[in-house]
């Protein structure tokens, strides 16, 4: 009880300097909480708000049934499970229900209502929405608009919409507008009568996307549905779920959703947790440094190691336990904000207030307290080993200790171990052994660069001393011997930064590599002119479309198909097949190990090629059987005509299959749409005209992209460029912390170097040269945690580089122009770090300068 008050005391007395160290904490918490906040909301709510639109029973089509996806319709529950569905005891009623997502619906001047599709539905006589003009549709093209679309595009009473479906457009007249309902979660945006959904959005096929079962008064959910599936002739095909089953479901559908945004957060957590280790460690070691003579007082008058061990631990305790509280305060705060921000582009999965369940908050204090605990247990050793004597004497203590020699040994043999296991990568055949070498060896060089940064630190002062000996003059001197004064402060300063700056470089060779072998690779294997591409599988409008434009000289399809591949030496399950014709061959230059693709594609053919891994994983030659069960249909006997080689990006992993022994093994509903189509132009055709043709008959599907190799080539430019922002934007909260830890360490070692600075103020330096030292240190500290990024950082990136070269990053691209730019970014944040201890250390008088300190 003792050791707590001491420690809430000694964190009182200090607050100031633990102020930076704190804010590290609430901002690793705050993105934790925030994380686990923002999804129980969204599947709190999600599932609150389909509880209270779902039936009491409903009948969905099974998850894993055996059917091809990308049909453009979705799975259905046939009419007759409906009927026999109303036949079981405890049912009041039976309703078929049709909900399509992602529908191309578009208003009078062609704009899309949504962007990704709309969720288009049957009209629900027995629970319909509430309107707030107009009539329900009761007749053949008329339709119900949700309020917040008529309101975003203008929409009225008797205007007309266009409904591009699978089975094909059609036309609808507004004669309604339905109310919103708060939380918005699973509305339709656009209501059609049943007969019209049902034949303009599933072919008129006497089927449902699901059927809602309403219970008799008095009997529950759970004994309704035993009852449903007791009269159902198959069960397997289908899902039976209460109200509540269904509630959950769709709540944790809701939450994987967003899953993307779940990952980014945790990334923010997890980069500013590994950074603020360092700032948080490097705090608590200069505080034990100037509080020697304290430790050494208490071990005087009988305090023993492990009290003054406990002593710094318990300061740290509660350091996290205050980080902790305001992170989580600050994560709740970040997770409103999103949910609100969701809820402003589109679906509003979370109304009310955040869902904070119990086990968030023990995750949030767990590694708050947790991280600063290990971050300051060496600290806390070190001044438990302070000798009794040291209250006696000025000055002594661990500050004044060089760097363990135990420390670069490790360092040493972490680099060696690490250094080999990236070259065993390198070396390696497969990609499955290469893979956890390549994980092995660049954990091992991070450790060697963190354990060895002290050593690294010093002597990369000293060279940069060298180089810079002219310009510097005796105040770059008195800098350099500053900052080499206390090696392991430097390296723990520079290792906050260096992190961070390692992880840009890595990934910003990758990017530039990938960059670079993508427009070669596109160069080198594409001929098509155009690519029309899609979101969403296209229909037979947009084929029609394309194929009908003059000036083309042949249109190539490609579909994705779902097999299982049973060879001689093992099966392949739910394995993608890429069906197309013979004229693929002229679109794309593959290039093969054996065989020729032309020939297994045609018509008539009855190859399969398959992917040089595909081959050796199953011991393929050309010639040998594959057998290939189509999902929904029947089984082909195909033999393997070609073998692609690997390291082509556009087609590396990629199995072929001719379109026409697709159309033979499935029945014509489950022949998967087309994902995309390859388009060449006529000889001597003008191949601008054409593009603008092209764009314009596919105007009215809005939600396809037409694209020649140029703006090709841009888009996946701009792809990577967008991943690469993200991930920038990730370490720029690192780098933040970083600076805030540069910052940390240059005002603590002000305070501790009140008199020498008072000093060398009395011997005739200047304020101004005293901040320009300062700068100087803070610059000399940056630019080492920029090397010690960068180098490692270019080697992980070269060698995992080198291991991808088979998936296609055939070309090494060293994104010289971002190291330059990450050198200059450091002698930037060295000077803005140094603005305010600069500023501090020359404002305190002199004379109580003298006087004071230490």
């Amino acid at each position: 009880m003792i050791l707590a008050r001491v420690s809430l005391r000694g964190v009182l007395a200090h607050r100031t300097r633990m102020l930076l160290a704190l804010v590290a904490i609430v901002l690793g918490t705050a993105f934790v909480a925030g994380t686990l906040v923002f999804r129980d909301s969204v599947a709190a709510s999600t599932r609150a708000a389909f509880a209270d639109a779902a039936a009491d029973v409903t009948i969905t089509p099974a998850a894993h049934a055996d059917r091809q996806d990308g049909t453009g319709i979705p799975p259905t529950v046939p009419a007759r499970v409906r009927d026999a569905a109303a036949r079981a005891e405890g049912v009041r009623g039976a309703y078929g229900r049709v909900h399509v997502p992602d529908t191309v619906v578009l208003d009078g001047r062609g704009a899309p209502l949504r962007s990704r599709g709309s969720l288009v539905a049957d009209w629900p006589a027995e629970a319909a929405p509430r309107l707030d003009r107009g009539r329900a549709p009761t007749g053949p093209a008329e339709a119900v608009v949700a309020a917040r679309n008529a309101r975003t595009h203008g929409i009225g009473l008797g205007d007309r919409l266009r409904v591009a479906a699978v089975p094909g457009t059609f036309e609808a007249t507004v004669v309604g507008i339905a109310r919103d309902r708060a939380d918005r979660v699973g509305d339709a945006e656009v209501f059609l009568d049943p007969a019209t959904a049902r034949r303009g959005l599933l072919g008129g096929a006497d089927a449902f996307t699901s059927v809602a079962i309403e219970a008799a008064p008095g009997v529950a959910d759970a004994r309704l549905r035993q009852a449903v599936l007791a009269v159902l002739p198959d069960t397997a095909p289908y899902t039976v779920r209460t109200r509540d089953g269904e509630a959950a479901a769709r709540g944790d559908a809701a939450g994987a959703s967003l899953d993307l945004v779940t990952y980014i957060l945790l990334g923010f957590a997890g980069i500013s947790v590994l950074v603020g280790v360092f700032l948080i460690g490097n705090t608590f070691s200069m505080l034990v440094a100037a509080r020697t003579r304290q430790s050494g007082l208490l071990r005087a008058v009988g305090a023993r190691r492990g009290q003054v061990n406990r002593l710094v631990l318990g300061e740290a305790g509660v350091l996290g336990v205050a980080g902790s509280t305001l992170g989580l305060a600050l994560g709740v705060a970040l997770a409103v904000g999103l949910i609100r921000l969701v809820g402003t582009v589109g679906d509003a999965p979370a109304a009310g207030g955040p869902t904070v369940r119990p086990g968030t908050p023990v995750v949030v204090y767990a590694v708050g307290v947790l991280i600063t605990l290990a971050a300051a247990w060496l600290p806390a050793r070190r001044a438990g080993r302070v000798p009794p004597m040291a209250a006696l004497l000025r000055g002594a203590g661990p500050s004044d200790v060089r760097s363990p020699r135990a420390r670069t040994v490790l360092a040493a043999v972490a680099g060696v171990l690490g250094g080999g296991a990236l070259l065993l990568a390198v070396r390696a055949d497969e990609l499955a052994a290469a893979g956890p070498l390549l994980a092995l060896g660049v954990l091992l060089t991070l450790l060697a660069t963190v354990a060895g940064a002290p050593f690294l630190s010093v002597h990369a002062v000293r060279g940069l001393d060298r180089l810079l000996a002219r310009r510097s003059g005796p105040i770059g001197r008195l800098a350099r011997g500053n900052t080499i004064r206390d090696p392991r402060r430097t390296g723990a300063t520079a290792s906050a930064l260096m992190v961070g700056i390692a992880l840009v470089s890595f990934l910003s060779l990758l990017a530039a590599s990938l960059v670079t072998s993508v427009d070669g690779q596109l160069q080198r294997t594409m001929n098509a002119d155009y690519f029309v591409m899609s979101a969403r599988p296209m229909t037979e409008q947009v084929a029609r479309a394309v194929r009908e434009t003059p000036g083309l000289d042949h249109v190539t399809a490609q579909k994705t198909v779902r097999a299982d591949l049973i060879t001689a030496h093992g099966t392949d399950r739910d394995h993608d097949l890429t069906a197309t014709t013979e004229r693929f061959t002229d679109d794309f230059r593959l290039r093969f190990t054996a065989g020729d693709a032309r020939s297994t594609l045609a018509p008539g053919g009855d190859g399969i090629t398959v992917p040089q891994a595909f081959a050796e994983e199953y011991r393929l030659a050309v010639g040998d059987p594959v057998a290939v069960r189509f999902h929904g249909g029947g089984t082909a006997r195909l033999r393997v005509g070609a073998i692609v080689r690997d390291g082509d990006v556009f087609a590396s992993g990629a199995t072929y299959v001719g379109t026409h022994v697709v159309r033979a093994q499935l029945p014509a509903d489950q022949v998967p749409l087309d994902d995309v189509y390859f388009a060449t132009a006529a000889a001597g055709a003008d191949r601008a005209r054409v593009a603008e043709d092209l764009e314009r008959r596919l105007a009215a599907h809005p939600q396809t992209k037409v694209r020649d190799r140029e703006s090709y080539r841009a888009a996946l430019h701009d792809t990577v460029a967008l991943a690469l922002d993200l991930v920038y934007a990730l370490l720029a909260l690192a780098i933040l912390v970083a600076v805030l830890g540069v910052v940390n360490t240059l005002a603590l070692s002000v305070v501790e170097r009140t008199r020498e600075l008072a000093l060398l103020r009395a011997l005739g330096l200047t304020r101004r040269r005293i901040r320009r030292m300062i700068r100087a240190e803070a610059v000399l500290i940056s630019v080492v945690g920029a090397l010690l990024g960068l180098i490692p950082g270019l080697v992980w990136g070269v060698a995992t580089r080198r291991v991808l070269a088979d998936k296609g990053l055939d070309t090494l691209t060293v994104p010289w122009s971002t190291c330059a730019a990450v050198l200059l970014g450091a002698i930037a944040v060295g000077v803005l770090a140094a603005w305010l201890p600069a500023r501090r250390a020359t404002r305190v008088p002199l004379s109580e300068a003298m006087a004071g300190g230490s």
